[in-house]
């Protein structure tokens, strides 16, 4: 019997991407798409391009329609929604699967369900948790930036190669990671021809993220304090890192460090480590859930430059969500997700 999906937030951008995905997928079924602002119209009426495929109506929150019709839930909504919602629905129905791919869960460890009953909360990087993610009910989805970060240093700082207060990130990101409200300042017009930085100076709310999976990943649980510049490319989806930091010592040669990335990713599907002439770049990730990393030894700084790629709205958001449901499902991890981009 296929698992039968709710998408909660089902015509923002990553609900879309969401239901777009599970169409494809083989082991389950949509039951139920929520959109509080489309409520009562077609979902492809909505978005056509999902004429002939998908036959539901958008409907409203209501947690005991979702509770009766589905046994896993996605929620694709803004944040400080899936907070309040979600301990609501474990009450009614104690053993559905949740994954919230808002920020509100992140940095939580349980959840209060009941007066006397609280679940536990999974961080779901899908390459890092995976055994925690198996036995999971709820997931905390990672955001989009920490995603390209955190894969990108995790080899050196579980192997304890660089200085952890020497970490300076600087991401840049599509339009689409703002989401699918109006701004002024997203505007065709204001980004179009434009490359723009914003929330520097340790304002963007992603920093905490990673720096808390950064510092748990430390021998001793050291606290990781991290350099943080985001901006905006006038192009729709895709991230791009580059991370510098210092080498604790200066023994370790381009070819170590490369073998160092490879080995400790090397079973992963979904994490690919180039070869040193081959820099990540976003065309080529585009529309996948996978992450290209690259890795430089700058001989005459003795810096260490890691670049990672994603798309924001495949693995930094919905095609990780989907990669963590396949897992907690016992589901082959790439079912539903493909692996080549899209090419031109």
């Amino acid at each position: 019997m296929k698992s039968k999906i709710g998408i909660i937030g089902a015509t923002g951008y990553t609900g879309v991407v969401l239901t777009r995905l599970l169409l494809n997928h083989p082991e389950v079924e949509i039951s139920y798409l929520s959109s509080e602002q489309h409520a009562g119209k077609s979902y492809c009426e909505t978005y056509p391009i999902f004429f002939n495929f998908i036959k539901h109506k958008c409907k409203s929150i209501n947690l005991k329609e979702i509770a009766r019709d589905c046994n896993f839930v996605f929620f694709a909504t803004p944040n400080e929604l899936s907070k309040n919602l979600i301990p609501k629905l474990l009450n009614i129905k104690n053993d559905i699967k949740v994954i919230d791919l808002s920020a509100d869960l992140r940095l939580e460890k349980k959840i209060k369900v009941s007066k006397n009953k609280f679940i536990n909360v999974t961080y779901g990087l899908s390459e890092i948790y995976r055994e925690e993610i198996k036995n999971s009910q709820i997931i905390a989805n990672p955001g989009c930036y920490p995603t390209s970060v955190i894969l990108a240093l995790a080899p050196l700082v579980k192997n304890n190669i660089i200085d952890l207060n020497s970490i300076i990130i600087d991401s840049k990101s599509g339009i689409s990671g703002a989401g699918r409200h109006a701004k002024t300042e997203l505007q065709f017009c204001e980004i179009n021809e434009s490359f723009s930085p914003y929330k520097l100076a340790g304002k963007h709310r992603h920093i905490p993220e990673i720096e808390f999976e950064l510092s748990k990943m430390t021998l001793k649980k050291q606290k990781i304090k991290i350099t943080f510049s985001p901006h905006l490319l006038p192009v729709s989806r895709g991230i791009l890192s580059t991370i510098y930091t210092n080498l604790k010592e200066d023994n370790l040669n381009q070819s170590q460090i490369q073998k160092l990335f490879s080995n400790y990713y090397k079973n992963e599907r979904f994490v690919k480590v180039l070869p040193t002439e081959l820099y990540a770049n976003t065309k080529n990730v585009k529309y996948t859930n996978t992450c290209h990393i690259s890795v430089l030894k700058d001989k005459r700084t003795k810096k260490l430059i890691v670049v990672s790629a994603i798309d924001n709205m495949v693995k930094g958001a919905s095609g990780q969500a989907i990669q963590n449901m396949n897992i907690m499902l016992g589901f082959k991890e790439d079912l539903a997700l493909d692996c080549i981009g899209q090419i031109p």
